[in-house]
């Protein structure tokens, strides 16, 4: 009797290892299942992996944590695309939205993977006591991206590319803001080379809000609009190599300058602050009498038409063109090019 139980009960185990044993080789075979669900991205939106969807927290209270990798490149603008998908997908995804929510885009699978929080290029957070989401975009604009919004902030003002705190995530329309010389038959525009990382100003010296262009130019003015675009766009657009400013007057270039980044940071990065420094001076001396504001006011344009030309002679020749037709202020006869020991020179 005591050696029949034992025989069933040594049968009973070697069919249980056998089992084991079986379903040990079948998981083995089948071999290890992806981490996680992955979203369905509607056409136009750049493509991601979801390589880690961490929930915790019951059905009603539920804490998510999502590592994402792009699976192609994405320009600045691009990577709302993604998030806005993610955020939908995730809020609807169970019966309750989760109380927390956080998303991390990397620019691939294997960065994500990685986890390493600073190599993110993006993320999007709704806390819970947030009434909508909240995106960080780390992704630098590119030399094309960079140039248009100098451009903007050198000829609509930094306001029109002021971030929406309000919605970090672009989730509504921007407004578009019209120019205010969208209808001019003459506007300021620009012309960009990409390969040689430079630009081209074309500037038409036009009347304050009309479009004809200044009964009579003003070398200094002329100057004025040159040193504030070439000190915007270099300063706007780091990757910036180059920049030439044309100036157009009654249909024909004026002026045309030529600057490249390494002159402007070494020669011409205060320009316009030294000017803007003697102004203030300028305008201390009248509030305290020394001067009188007919005075004060020719001793300035003195000093910003010697201040221009002493920076403008320090640019090789061929990199400065300005019109005989333009005088410099102050009763300078000699022109620049008499300065560096031409023969015949500008007025």
């Amino acid at each position: 009797m005591k050696t029949g139980m034992t025989g069933k009960t040594g049968t009973a185990l070697l069919i249980l290892s056998a089992a084991l044993a079986a379903a040990a080789c079948k998981q083995e075979a089948e071999g290890p299942k992806p981490c996680c669900t992955q979203i369905d991205i509607p056409a136009g939106v750049a493509k991601f992996a979801v390589v880690a969807d961490d929930v915790t927290g019951p059905s009603d209270g539920q804490k998510v944590m999502m590592k994402l990798g792009l699976l192609q490149p994405v320009k600045r603008e691009q990577i709302y695309g993604p998030m806005k998908v993610l955020y939908a997908n995730v809020m609807k995804r169970t019966a309750f939205e989760p109380i927390h929510f956080e998303g991390w885009f990397y620019a691939s699978e294997s960065d994500a993977r990685a986890g390493n929080e600073g190599n993110a290029i993006a993320k999007i957070v709704r806390e819970q006591t947030d009434h909508g989401p909240k995106c960080e975009n780390r992704i630098k604009y590119n030399f094309a991206e960079q140039v248009d919004r100098a451009f903007i902030h050198s000829t609509r003002g930094e306001q029109e590319l002021q971030e929406d705190l309000n919605d970090t995530c672009h989730i509504g329309e921007k407004k578009k803001v019209a120019r205010y010389d969208e209808k001019f038959a003459h506007k300021t525009t620009y012309k960009l080379d990409a390969g040689n990382q430079a630009v081209e100003i074309s500037y038409p010296y036009l009347e304050m809000g009309k479009d004809e262009f200044v009964a009579d130019l003003k070398t200094n003015s002329a100057m004025a609009a040159w040193a504030e675009f070439m000190t915007s766009m270099f300063s706007q657009a780091e990757q910036l190599k180059s920049l030439t400013f044309v100036g157009i007057h009654n249909e024909e270039p004026v002026v045309k300058i030529s600057v490249s980044r390494e002159q402007f940071d070494n020669i011409l990065a205060r320009l316009q602050e030294t000017i803007a420094s003697h102004a203030a001076i300028t305008f201390q001396t009248i509030g305290m009498g020394a001067k009188t504001s007919e005075a004060a006011e020719k001793e300035q344009e003195q000093f910003k038409s010697k201040t221009y030309k002493d920076a403008l002679g320090k640019l090789p020749k061929e990199q400065v063109t300005i019109s005989p037709k333009l005088k410099w202020v102050g009763g300078w006869k000699d022109s620049l090019h008499k300065e560096r020991g031409g023969k015949k020179g500008r007025k």
